[in-house]
């Protein structure tokens, strides 16, 4: 790896090591801003649950040693901002690649190739509906893998293009599904979330649970579509190139 690679050229260089105080310190600073970000961006106005607060509580129960999987739009954007750092290999996004419906195959693929480790997909409701059937793929093979779907009942990436050059949207409303319950009748372990105060239950039972379950937090569309600009510009620069 590249820190691998830069370990062995400061020993050959005679780099002497430090006694780690800068090191803890830089930590603590990441930490309380990271911290600021959560506090900042969780406060829901139409009545669902912010999207940061949700992946807040991902990476809390999984940890750092799970394998993460994303897929949808502005889920995925969410995902890699406030979901925590992990080891090499075990964060796989769609991001630059383009596409819709990766994340439960995904999943799957990783718990097959890593039995040993936590395997955690989080997805957006439009992504989800791609191959949400594998779901009956997991349970057949017992596989124990948790999947997150955020649940606005929205293309929630197609809004702000619509809304910015015709002042509303056209066919991105999806309606209410209830992934836990289709979850169900696949043979899985489904938890709906409707409010703040059942998600870490709600999460740690599924992650929990031998075999593969469904958690369906009911996100806010609104808060869905505010993402920080940062990252907004880092989807725009993928497909259009550096902006700016």
């Amino acid at each position: 790896t590249t820190l691998e690679a830069l370990a062995v050229e400061l020993r050959a260089r005679n780099v002497s090591a430090r006694d780690g105080a800068d090191l803890d310190r830089y930590r603590m600073q990441a930490e309380s801003w990271w911290e600021d970000q959560i506090a900042s961006r969780t406060k829901a106005e139409n009545g669902g649950i912010h999207p940061a607060q949700v992946m807040q509580a991902v990476g809390k129960r999984f940890g750092k040693d799970a394998v993460y999987v994303t897929d949808g739009g502005m889920t995925s954007l969410w995902a890699g901002w406030f979901l925590p750092s992990t080891r090499p290999r075990s964060y796989h996004g769609i991001t630059e690649l383009g596409m819709l419906g990766t994340g439960i195959p995904s999943a799957i693929g990783a718990k097959l190739a890593a039995p040993e480790r936590d395997v955690v997909c989080v997805t957006g409701d439009g992504a989800a509906g791609f191959n949400f059937m594998e779901m009956q793929t997991a349970a057949r093979e017992n596989l124990d893998v948790t999947t997150v779907v955020f649940a606005e009942g929205s293309w929630t990436m197609e809004e702000p293009s619509e809304l910015a050059a015709y002042g509303r949207t056209f066919g991105t409303e999806m309606g209410e599904v209830h992934w836990n319950v289709v979850a169900e009748g696949l043979g899985c372990h489904g938890e709906p979330v409707e409010s703040a105060d059942e998600l870490d239950a709600a999460i740690d039972r599924a992650a929990s649970y031998r075999g593969p379950a469904v958690v369906c937090v009911r996100t806010d569309v609104a808060a869905n579509r505010a993402v920080p600009e940062e990252l907004f510009m880092r989807f725009m620069e993928v497909y259009q190139g550096p902006i700016g």
